[in-house]
């Protein structure tokens, strides 16, 4: 069974393939199936009506009107599905949020930040302070050249006038995360420090 909407913590997050450029040393995919008992490997990836009848689905579940676009992969690289769920559900009131590794653009081989117009949010794994490190943890397909792209699409965003964020994972230790907080802080742009999760959030 694809499951292409699930639900964590009373909020719904959308599952849209399992395609990364990345292979993050601290990714859930590399301990389990899927998040909280809900496996997240697909057979094939969905379109915007499979996802939308998907969320039919679960909506009576939810306690949230923030829809989450993060799966067992990277949402942009399924682009077309992506910025044609967000317009239906943004039409629909609810609030979006795009949890990215940042490489969309490398990708596509353009700006895609002008269509990422109807998230409220997006937010950026800047994974750590430099393009050495960051690629120490990432493995990306793109090299070391990853991290500028990274930094040049959340600065796209913001300038789009999305709420962006980056992230970084507590394991890079004390020092990288403060290295990262001060690149944040240079860019104007809020950084949040995530737990490693271990478990896939198993209850």
């Amino acid at each position: 069974m694809n499951n292409y909407v699930y639900v964590l913590d009373g909020k719904a997050y959308v599952n849209l393939t399992n395609k990364c450029h990345n292979a993050c040393a601290f990714c859930i995919r590399n301990t389990g199936d899927g998040v909280a008992g809900t496996p997240l490997w697909l057979d094939s990836e969905p379109t915007a009506d499979d996802v939308t009848n998907a969320f039919e689905e679960v909506k009576s579940l939810l306690k949230s009107d923030e829809i989450v676009f993060c799966g067992y992969g990277e949402p942009t690289e399924a682009l077309g599905v992506l910025t044609e769920c967000a317009k239906r559900f943004k039409a629909a009131g609810y609030k979006l949020r795009l949890n990215t590794n940042g490489l969309g653009s490398l990708v596509a081989g353009r700006d895609i930040t002008g269509e990422l117009k109807n998230f409220d949010t997006v937010s950026v794994s800047l994974n750590n302070c430099d393009a050495e490190k960051y690629y120490a943890v990432t493995q990306s397909a793109f090299g070391t050249a990853a991290f500028d792209g990274v930094v040049e699409f959340a600065k796209s965003c913001k300038a789009a006038g999305i709420n962006t964020v980056f992230t970084v994972v507590d394991t890079i230790g004390r020092a990288d995360i403060e290295a990262s907080e001060n690149l944040a802080a240079s860019l104007g742009i809020p950084l949040r420090v995530r737990t490693y999760i271990a478990d896939n959030y198993k209850r």
